[in-house]
């Protein structure tokens, strides 16, 4: 019954005139967040075999549960059965002129936005039909019907999915270090490989896949980087697969955060502060002395500023330079927001002391704050098992040897610091995380210690 109230009340509304939607990855995807949400709410949580605790139903569990159509077969469907029926309506008919008609004028510069008249053929390629001339297709009403069952009926993976499949099926050396040398999330994919040969060949195979599905790897947003720690080694300049060059470069922005080919953390912290100081500046006005009261400026630096400053903090490997760093950009805006003090003894405006702001800002510092996110994502990758990537990096070493010189501060080394903090000096910290209520009573306890 709730999958039918699903089906006839709440999808109904969301696909109101899909038949006419070009869709792209990135709205595929917001999609089918949605109808996971819902499905979630549908069938309900499920206990762990393992731990016996109660967790949401994986992507993969509800699409077993849930035996109908996904939202993007159903759009899929709904829009081949538009498109044939435009596709007979003849040249008299508006919808039809405006489908077969080209604009006039010349293209703009740049790639060609997606059209819906290109969602069609790559639904089309989806079902096994690959010929260009759709239109005359359609005329056949039956074949055409065909097709849009197909389309309604057929599991397909995603688009980017199937092009990493085809990489692993023609590549057996798809792991360094014992893990994947393949990252993908949605459609940003990073290929990974101890030497230039092996990426040429890898990103080769995913070129050629990605053809097949109709999909293009833009030159321009596609980066080539070294990394090592050995600052004199020779760089090989840009990198060529086919017909493309890829730039090399020393740096890149992934899902948001600054990798550097020195695999150095500086760089990133150096770059969510300058972000913090654009956004503090956006809303200095608001946090002069007459206009608002403390409390609201407090919860608009705590709201609006901190969280960009903040952004993949979890990851960070923090020295007391980058700590220090951290702490003179919150004391500037906490000193913008309690104003200056007058001095008992000469009686001149000043700037508050430090001591003077940690005793009026109540809330935990912006350290405090790092280490007790660190800490919170540390045990839940600490949870996760063997068969996650997340924890086969955290448990994994490296293989070669350690260079000459003073190691250089870990991630890890940060989260037994922060655990010495809070009372728990042993090493195994990992076991101590499968504790979850222990876990997050050292979670809290480090959000709300006061140390000098």
């Amino acid at each position: 019954m709730k999958v039918r109230i699903y089906r006839t009340v709440i999808l109904p509304v969301v696909l109101y005139g899909c038949e006419t939607w070009t869709l792209t990855l990135r709205e595929e995807h917001r999609l089918r967040v949605f109808e996971n949400k819902v499905l979630r709410k549908i069938f309900g949580a499920k206990r762990d075999e393992v731990t016996g605790e109660w967790r949401k139903l994986h992507n993969t569990e509800l699409h077993t549960l849930y035996s109908s159509p996904d939202i993007i077969r159903n759009i899929k469907s709904r829009r081949l059965r538009w498109a044939g029926h435009v596709a007979r309506m003849g040249e008299s008919r508006d919808a039809y002129r405006v489908s077969v008609g080209r604009p006039e004028g010349k293209r703009p510069l740049g790639r060609p936005r997606r059209r819906w008249e290109g969602n069609i053929k790559m639904d089309l390629r989806e079902v096994g039909y690959d010929h260009r001339d759709w239109i005359n297709l359609a005329q056949d009403r039956d074949r055409w019907q065909a097709y849009v069952r197909a389309a309604m009926n057929l599991r397909v993976q995603k688009p980017v999915k199937y092009a990493i499949r085809k990489v692993q099926d023609n590549r057996e050396d798809l792991e360094l270090n014992g893990l994947h040398q393949q990252l993908v999330y949605v459609d940003d994919v990073n290929m990974l490989g101890e030497n230039p040969q092996t990426i040429r060949e890898n990103t080769g195979i995913l070129l050629e896949a990605s053809k097949e599905i109709g999909l293009e790897v833009n030159p321009e947003k596609t980066k080539y980087m070294i990394m090592s720690r050995d600052r004199n080694i020779v760089r090989n300049g840009n990198i060529k697969i086919g017909n493309l060059s890829f730039e090399e470069v020393e740096k890149f922005k992934y899902l948001g955060a600054t990798v550097t080919n020195i695999n150095d953390t500086r760089e990133e912290i150096k770059h969510r502060i300058n972000m913090g100081n654009a956004c503090y500046y956006s809303v200095e006005k608001l946090l002069l002395p007459s206009l608002l009261s403390k409390y609201l400026k407090v919860r608009i630096y705590e709201t609006v500023i901190l969280p960009v400053v903040l952004y993949g903090c979890e990851t960070w490997t923090l020295t007391l330079r980058e700590e220090h760093r951290l702490r003179v950009f919150e004391n500037k805006v906490l000193k913008k927001i309690f104003g200056a003090k007058r001095d008992e003894v000469t009686g001149e405006w000043r700037k508050l002391h430090n001591t003077e702001l940690h005793a009026l800002y109540s809330s935990p510092d912006i350290i405090r704050n790092i280490k007790s996110r660190r800490l919170r994502w540390a045990g839940h990758v600490a949870c996760m098992g063997e068969s996650r990537n997340a924890y086969r990096v955290l448990v994994g070493r490296p293989e070669g040897k350690i260079p000459l010189g003073r190691p250089r501060r870990r991630w890890e080394d940060n989260i037994k610091m922060d655990l010495r903090e809070v009372g728990y000096d042993d090493r195994d910290w990992i076991n101590l995380a499968q504790d979850r209520d222990q876990w997050r009573a050292y979670v809290r306890e480090a959000m709300n210690l006061r140390v000098p």
